[in-house]
């Protein structure tokens, strides 16, 4: 069974995570989720009532902050097209993830898991500190950035390139100066 070709909007991303949901409280999982990607920015733009829209997206990213990914789970995952990116994303770091003043909780909806968005500037650092062209493309023909309080993104892009253990060439952030320059930000 296929959930959602496309997820276009915040009702889509919900009703998939409220099965999700429905089968964690069946099977007695309890796990924090961060919905990132573009299924998070399309969340983070309603928590911000912004009408900005953004490209709809094939699954639901996520990272697992708390709670254990048993055997069950992930085939649950994999069944309603929610995808751990763990791997993809060295920057922001995972602990920032937890960090409640980068992140938001929707309350209200779920029994089972805890599921928090990160902020714009968060959600824009995952995509500034990769290397797919199709996140490039995001940050160059989305209004992404422009929601972002431009101080606070480049803090979090001072820290990260400071950390990074090396500078990648093909990453995004090379490319950050020239996109704010086009857009005027």
């Amino acid at each position: 069974m296929s959930y959602s070709d496309q997820y276009r909007d915040i009702e889509e991303i919900i009703d998939t995570l409220m099965v999700l949901d429905t089968f964690c409280e069946a099977s007695n999982i309890k796990v924090e989720i961060v919905i990132v990607g573009a299924s998070g920015i399309i969340l983070c733009m309603e928590i911000m009532n912004q009408e900005m829209g953004f490209r709809p997206t094939r699954d639901i990213d996520i990272q697992i902050t708390r709670g254990e990914v048993t055997a069950a789970l992930q085939a649950a995952l994999q069944e309603y097209e929610i995808e751990i990116v763990g791997g993809v994303i060295h920057f922001p770091p995972r602990e920032d993830f937890r960090d409640d003043d980068y992140r938001y909780k929707i309350e209200g909806l779920f029994e089972a898991i805890d599921v928090y968005v990160p902020n714009i500037e968060l959600l824009a650092c995952t995509k500034i500190f990769s290397s797919r062209e199709k996140d490039l493309r995001d940050l160059e023909n989305t209004d992404l950035l422009n929601l972002c309080n431009k101080n606070k993104l480049i803090e979090l892009v001072d820290e990260y390139i400071s950390n990074m253990p090396s500078r990648d060439p093909s990453s995004n952030v090379h490319d950050l100066s020239r996109i704010f320059q086009e857009k005027g930000i």
